[in-house]
């Protein structure tokens, strides 16, 4: 399939109204949006029949607002992805030239061995994570098979769905496997005979702290915790949980033992939570994390339980989707 085959099929199935569609072409997007439409069509091809998700549509929507959203409609799967995403990710990553410089001037010595900038990776981290989540709702809406989109954007108005806030963590925890399975790959691509445990630190902390920034910017109000109200965890509950699930996916890497590579969990978290804090202070990136985390903090036994119950909670009309992930690479 190609965009016009997917520009196609999505009006056949009414998937979205034609007005909403994008075509990057001939856009000062093009390059960024072919690059990452490739990437995510290439693997609905590679999946859609495993996952038993077809049709599967790929489309880009013409808000500038950063979101994305999954849907079943009209007997087909498809993924909608606002432009404004793409722009929100290129201004924070590959056009942050403080972060750039800042990189360079404290790590140039990690930096050097990557073929891109670690901004570049960053990019790709923050979009194919949220391609992963958008497609894992995909793999859960096959169960029930009835009309259902979930958006990625938070809604304040939006009332308390715990079902909703369960398949938005599970989606969460599929991206998060796929993303770390990524960031090892970069990590021997990037460093070869040269890795060391200083290397794969960093590597990890950088682009866990940019997926940080990434899931934070999908809400405005990142310092009010909440639980029980919404269809989405909050923000800090999402990246808490991210970020936990790719270190421990990581510390279980054969590879890193192998290499005798070992991954702390507490501690690299912390050094994450730890190198944002100081990136914000730096007025790199801007998310209020630091009084987040000082709210957070003060509930920590309630985040733990609260996430185990979600996590665990028995939803029945639709697929676990790390469940479908697994079988598929067990």
């Amino acid at each position: 399939m190609n965009y016009d085959t997917d520009i196609k099929l999505a009006k056949e199935k009414d998937a979205i109204d034609n007005g909403k569609i994008f075509d990057f072409r001939d856009t000062p997007y093009e390059h960024l949006c072919d690059d990452f439409y490739k990437f995510c069509r290439q693997h609905l091809n590679e999946n859609s029949e495993k996952y038993n998700i077809e049709p599967s549509i790929f489309i880009y929507t013409g808000f500038f607002d950063s979101n994305a959203m999954a849907q079943y409609k009209n007997d087909a799967f498809s993924i909608h992805i606002n432009v404004g995403l793409i722009k929100k990710c290129q201004e924070n990553y590959l056009q942050n030239k403080s972060f750039d410089e800042y990189l360079e001037k404290q790590f140039s010595k990690i930096t050097k061995h990557f073929d891109n900038p670690i901004t570049g990776l960053a990019f790709q981290i923050a979009t194919q994570f949220t391609y992963y989540h958008e497609f894992a709702h995909l793999v859960q809406f096959e169960k029930k098979r009835e009309n259902i989109s979930l958006q990625e954007r938070f809604v304040i108005t939006s009332t308390y769905d715990k079902v909703k806030q369960h398949m938005e963590t599970n989606a969460d925890t599929l991206a998060s496997i796929a993303i770390a399975s990524h960031i090892q790959q970069y990590i021997k691509k990037s460093f070869g005979d040269n890795i060391t445990q200083e290397n794969v630190e960093f590597t990890i902390i950088v682009l866990c702290s940019c997926l940080l920034n990434h899931i934070a910017n999908f809400y405005s109000d990142l310092p009010k915790i909440y639980f029980k109200e919404h269809k989405h965890p909050h923000p800090f509950l999402r990246l808490f949980t991210v970020n936990l699930n790719i270190v421990n996916y990581l510390n279980q890497s054969q590879f890193f033992k192998e290499k005798g590579i070992e991954i702390k969990i507490n501690r690299v978290f912390k050094q994450i939570l730890d190198f944002y804090q100081e990136l914000e202070e730096k007025k790199i990136f801007d998310t209020k994390i630091a009084e987040t985390m000082e709210n957070a903090s003060k509930q920590q036994e309630a985040i733990v339980e609260y996430m185990g119950d979600l996590i665990q909670y028995d939803v029945k009309d639709y697929n676990n989707a790390v469940d479908q992930w697994n079988k598929h690479f067990a």
